[in-house]
């Protein structure tokens, strides 16, 4: 794999459009990136979603145990702010030969964020910073992911692991389905 962040980075977003585009959505990309990546359209009804992709390469942490860890920034006023379009967070990440991506509505990362800033932190070390004592934007995410399970935050993503959320459904109809029979 060449070692390039600007190709990187859009091969992640290409594949979250391929897979939206297998699922019946119309995909529309910003011409200038204000923090949406992708716009995801149902054609039936106009129904629009913001999609921010985050992509990066799995780290092995044990082999014997197929443990994985995957670390992604994002913007904490981003993640604070909602807008009359909900986002989601499509996170991916790339194994050797193949991705894998958790997929997590905005307002749901932020609960898990505030569940993980709002408990006291076990063990030696500083505790972690609420959004309010933050020095900059910038927002660290590592998630761990062994097999089906993943975690990050101090907390349990397996229901995001390789999912598709309820509002995010396969479009099975609509303009441009193909029709069979005659006319």
């Amino acid at each position: 794999m060449v070692d390039k962040t600007t190709h990187f980075g859009r091969a992640g977003e290409f594949y979250a459009m391929s897979e939206l585009l297998l699922r019946g959505w119309n995909v529309a990309v910003p011409v200038i990136d204000l923090g949406d990546d992708v716009f995801v359209i149902d054609d039936r009804d106009k129904t629009i979603r913001r999609v921010q992709v985050k992509s990066t390469e799995a780290k092995p942490l044990s082999a014997e145990a197929n443990t994985w860890e995957a670390t992604f920034n994002l913007s904490r006023a981003q993640l604070r702010t909602a807008q009359p379009i909900e986002l989601y967070y499509m996170f991916l990440v790339r194994y050797p030969r193949s991705w894998r991506f958790l997929l997590i509505p905005r307002p749901e990362l932020l609960a898990i964020r505030n569940g993980r800033t709002v408990s006291p932190r076990a063990g030696a070390g500083r505790p972690a910073l609420t959004d309010g004592q933050a020095r900059t934007d910038a927002l660290g995410l590592t998630v761990t992911i062994q097999g089906s399970s993943a975690s990050g935050w101090e907390a349990v993503l397996d229901r995001y692991l390789d999912a598709w959320p309820a509002d995010l459904p396969v479009v099975v109809d609509g303009p441009g389905t193909a029709r069979t029979g005659g006319t």
